[in-house]
């Protein structure tokens, strides 16, 4: 990164599962230990994804990567203990903070259930005392995701502006995942309206690229397809079949084996795929995020995340070099030159 003329710091999104959390949280000592190896490796955190709650990089996660759900008092002591922790390693400069969460759990069960209310009554409670002691604001970014509780940012924004007053309002908040979007087809016009008509605040903006086809699924794009979704996670897919109607699955087995579907004109899975390149093989193409960037800037927001977590699971030929550090250089370069923060080599 240095040799292309960026210097540290580096702006790194925090993750610790549920234990290591609790861990962080219950010691002082350990938050500041934590925070010095972050100081001296040039990286400063302003957000953390509270997302996963442990194990995510495990064999089989699928719909697990949802669970706990918000319904719980795990989920609930999970998301304060990282608040509590990013507090303690952000940056002493007054800047806001973020951590994102799930979409309330996976499906429609936790949407409404006076218990997911509850504790989104007390993260906002909470978060207003930590910002006030902290001097600086805290909120919780609720990331829309593919077969979640809220697929889009539009369908989030409205339901928490009709549930939650202005001051709560100021700590619950949204994460918008541009992968995510491109699989449901919300246009960035519609995210973008829908938060200035709710005043619902747009915590964190997650730059991601999904996978997408836009011819008719042979049996060697089935293949490479199956290939580039090996790995521990759910695939979901979305799209328009030949005859134009709509077709949704939570899987890619499930879709692969409904073979009415397979001349689809528009098919877009959720894989995270290198925001750096657009060609996958066979036909496979990265969803295109630049331009949801663009308009992102122009509406004043400023608060962007590289999402790729998928690296460890992709095949070796999608990585720069076979390499995911390469791969991870590449991706923050392209997302430096679209943010426009390019500088001269030094």
């Amino acid at each position: 990164m240095q040799a292309a003329g960026h210097k540290p710091p580096y702006g790194f999104g925090l993750y610790l599962a549920a234990e290591a959390a609790r861990t962080f949280a219950m010691d002082f000592a350990a938050r500041q230990e934590l925070k010095k190896a972050l100081d001296e490796a040039g990286l400063v955190c302003w957000t953390a994804n509270a997302f996963p709650y442990g194990g995510f990089h495990d064999t089989l996660v699928k719909q697990a990567a949802f669970s706990p759900d918000w319904r719980t008092a795990e989920r609930l002591r999970f998301t304060l203990d990282v608040a509590k922790v990013l507090l303690d390693v952000a940056p002493d400069d007054g800047s806001p903070v973020s951590v994102s969460t799930c979409p309330l759990g996976y499906g429609q069960a936790a949407v409404d259930d006076p218990a997911t209310i509850q504790h989104l009554q007390i993260v906002a409670s909470t978060f207003t005392a930590l910002s006030e002691a902290s001097g600086r604001s805290l909120c919780l970014a609720i990331e829309p995701e593919p077969d979640g509780g809220f697929e889009r940012v539009s369908q989030l924004a409205a339901w928490l502006s009709k549930r939650f007053t202005g001051e709560q309002l100021r700590h619950l908040g949204v994460c918008w995942d541009l992968c995510h979007s491109a699989v449901v087809g919300e246009d960035t016009q519609v995210v973008l309206a829908s938060l200035k008509s709710t005043a619902v605040h747009l915590a964190k903006i997650q730059i991601s690229s999904a996978l997408q086809l836009k011819q008719q699924l042979t049996p060697a794009r089935s293949q490479r397809l199956k290939q580039l979704t090996q790995d521990a996670y759910l695939h979901q897919v979305r799209g328009v079949d030949g005859q134009q109607r709509a077709f949704a699955f939570a899987d890619v087995p499930d879709f692969l084996a409904a073979t009415e579907h397979h001349d689809g004109q528009d098919l877009r899975v959720h894989c995270h795929v290198p925001v750096c390149q657009s060609d996958y093989g066979d036909g496979m193409q990265g969803t295109e995020w630049k331009a949801a960037v663009r308009l992102a800037q122009q509406a004043g927001y400023r608060d962007f995340e590289l999402e790729t977590y998928t690296l460890p699971g992709l095949p070796g030929d999608v990585l720069k070099g076979g390499s995911m550090v390469e791969t991870m250089k590449s991706e923050m370069l392209a997302c430096f030159s679209a943010l426009q923060l390019d500088t001269p080599p030094v």
